[in-house]
């Protein structure tokens, strides 16, 4: 018993404690949902779905199953420091700033495509599909920033980098690279429409 006392009084986990209590208490109590990332969350799952409207598997567990396994392996290599988190935190800032960007580029290409008469129908569904798709997968990966960003934050102020933080921020790291991938072969699909007319 003195040892989980223990455990619970460090810093880091006391601070995660108090978050999470704060958190669910602001939503089941007060029922704020300001904070509230659920439909982010749903519509880039909603990427993964059948025509049918049933959710592929195997997608879904390559696209988090293949980070999970290079996050463990980095883990073992090399647990996270303070050199690790700067560069990170450089990387996923700039990432950020270039994800809002690429929103509102977004945004303009589905406007011309609703707009272009000339633009095939078919092509049309394609394209306005692959963009919807493109912009849940930036929204996922901006969210990825953000608590990527919170996480490096946490660990510059407590200053212990255990395990599981490691392994936590290199797996978002991951997943976020992934989902890059992603939205560059979804904006690539929309492009080469567009180009081979």
């Amino acid at each position: 018993m003195a040892e989980i006392i223990k455990i619970f009084l460090k810093p880091d986990i006391m601070i995660i404690c108090v978050v999470v209590c704060l958190l669910v208490v602001g939503r089941l109590v007060f029922k704020m949902k300001y904070a509230s990332v659920r439909t982010i969350i749903l519509n880039y799952v909603s990427c993964f779905k059948k025509r049918d409207g049933g959710i592929m598997l195997v997608p879904i567990i390559y696209y988090f199953g293949i980070p999970l396994i290079i996050a463990l392996g980095a883990v073992k290599n090399k647990r996270m420091d303070a050199s690790i988190l700067n560069i990170v935190t450089i990387i996923v800032s700039i990432l950020t700033a270039m994800l809002f960007t690429l929103l509102t580029m977004i945004i303009d290409m589905k406007s011309k495509i609703q707009q272009n008469p000339n633009y095939y129908s078919m092509d049309a569904h394609i394209s306005k599909r692959s963009l919807i798709q493109t912009y849940y997968a930036v929204m996922f990966a901006i969210l990825l920033s953000i608590v990527i960003l919170i996480f490096c934050l946490f660990n510059v102020f407590v200053k212990q980098y255990s395990y599981l933080q490691s392994f936590i921020v290199y797996y978002l790291v991951f997943l976020l690279l992934i989902t890059l991938f992603m939205i560059l072969k979804r904006i690539y699909r929309v492009i080469d429409v567009d180009m081979n007319k």
